[in-house]
């Protein structure tokens, strides 16, 4: 479980950040991610949005973020300009 991981990294550490994170992920292992940072969004399949303490949405990370962001396609565009999937 991380919260807010890549809060006071630069961008070197942010990348190797997302490619432990990756790697973990491939070896089937699960990670919790607690994030506002597009960087580390990129590297969710998953989200839960949480507001006021109940669960406002859960599903798809590309399906949450049209649903939930009004920015959605900016941050999107930020996860491939970083090189993070998209």
């Amino acid at each position: 479980m991380l919260d807010e991981p890549n809060s006071n990294l630069d961008s070197v550490g942010s990348d190797a950040l997302n490619e432990a994170i990756r790697t973990m992920k491939s070896e089937g292992k699960s990670v919790i991610i607690m994030a506002h940072r597009p960087a580390a969004i990129a590297e969710c399949d998953m989200l839960l949005v949480i507001e006021d303490g109940l669960r406002k949405a859960f599903g798809p990370r590309d399906e949450v973020l049209q649903a939930q962001v009004q920015n959605a396609k900016q941050i999107t565009k930020s996860m491939a300009v970083d090189g993070q999937p998209a």
